[in-house]
């Protein structure tokens, strides 16, 4: 099944922004005024000097050259110099979530991890895809692919409308690409093993609720759309509508994602029990550590005790710096869904390469 028309979303293309500053001069300072008049400078907000009284210790820092006072920004610019502080300030500028972070409508931005990782290797090989409908099983037989090959990812989000009716609520939209190329199959034109396409819209929600150590800071409503653009037998996709909750504990950031499948005739649909094996819910976990950026992902099935087995699929990420924007890139997965044709295929896998923006 191709890639449905009403659900296709304009080709965004162009580089991301980098953000989240540096605060941690300002969590320093002792002085409670020094240190709110501190966070009024990095945000431009001027306080009157009577009403504000800065120590001189405060000042004299404050006074110093750039590269004394505070750590070089070249290191911050992206985000991946020093990472303290980031956590609920970076799932609010990510997301712009309060009016400060607001930056308008049709801008290019980053939406799921963008990399290449030229070592991508797989434990098992799915040479014979299949599904429960006869339609959708693969008899390739002879073609045998590499168990290393190059993974690429390709994802951007783009604001559609910003306070909506004159809410406080944004319609986003974003499109992602993920492509297994078996660049070093030269026997067979290196060809692309998959690629699958996932057009997506939603709308952002700005909350501030729970306690300091939990914050939930947004809800997200929206449907996505995936497909391989394949033909039978190798077809695969699927519509879901899904909620998102996205939370902050310091450096911390959580969205747990449940999704509802959008169900489809017997007849027309490629892969009927996508979701008893990739799952009906998503939790990513995101933590920055002195200059690097973890993050774990977690899909399940959710059935629990029932006919069918509980099924999972795990992928942790470490992005670390190399030079500037340039960083380096590991993931390593394991469980269930690592691509849509290998939907109900268990497999593990390790990959190695770089990555020019960050993400999530």
């Amino acid at each position: 099944m191709n890639i449905q028309p009403w659900w296709v979303l304009l080709a965004l293309a162009g580089h991301g922004v980098a953000w989240a500053g540096d605060m941690a001069e300002c969590r320093a300072i002792a002085d409670d005024q020094g240190r709110l008049a501190c966070y009024d400078r990095l945000n431009g907000v001027v306080q009157p000097v009577s009403k504000v009284s800065v120590p001189a210790s405060t000042m004299a820092a404050q006074a110093l050259p750039l590269a004394m006072a505070a750590p070089s920004p070249a290191l911050h610019e992206d985000g991946w110099g020093d990472t303290s502080g980031l956590g609920a300030q970076t799932l609010a500028q990510r997301w712009e979530l309060e009016p400060q972070y607001q930056d308008g409508t049709f801008r290019i931005k980053p939406y799921q991890p963008m990399y290449i990782l030229p070592l991508s290797w797989r434990k098992n090989i799915n040479n014979d895809p299949c599904s429960p409908n006869p339609l959708n099983c693969s008899r390739r037989g002879s073609q045998d692919y590499d168990r290393l090959e190059t993974k690429i990812q390709l994802s951007f989000k783009t604001k559609l409308w910003q306070d909506v009716l004159g809410s406080d609520v944004d319609l986003w939209g974003a499109y992602t690409q993920q492509s297994f190329w078996q660049s070093y199959d030269s026997r067979n034109s290196s060809p692309f093993r998959e690629t699958d396409y996932q057009p997506e819209l939603w709308a952002t929600f700005p909350l501030n609720a729970g306690p300091d150590w939990l914050k939930l800071k947004m809800i997200n409503v929206g449907a996505v759309h995936q497909s391989n653009g394949e033909t039978n037998p190798l077809s695969r996709s699927w519509n879901r509508l899904y909620t998102s909750f996205g939370l902050s504990s310091g450096d911390l950031s959580v969205v747990v994602k449940p999704w509802w499948r959008i169900p489809e005739s017997a007849t027309g649909d490629n892969n009927p029990d996508v979701s008893d094996f990739v799952g009906r819910m998503e939790t990513v976990a995101v933590y920055p550590w002195r200059g690097n950026v973890f993050s774990l992902t977690w899909r399940n099935n959710l059935k629990f005790g029932s006919g069918t087995p509980n099924r999972s699929f795990f992928q942790l990420e470490w992005a670390f710096p190399i030079s500037g924007n340039l960083h380096g890139y590991v993931q390593a997965f394991n469980g269930w869904g690592d691509s849509l044709q290998n939907y109900n295929f268990h497999n593990q896998g390790i990959g190695l390469g770089i990555s020019l923006i960050e993400w999530r």
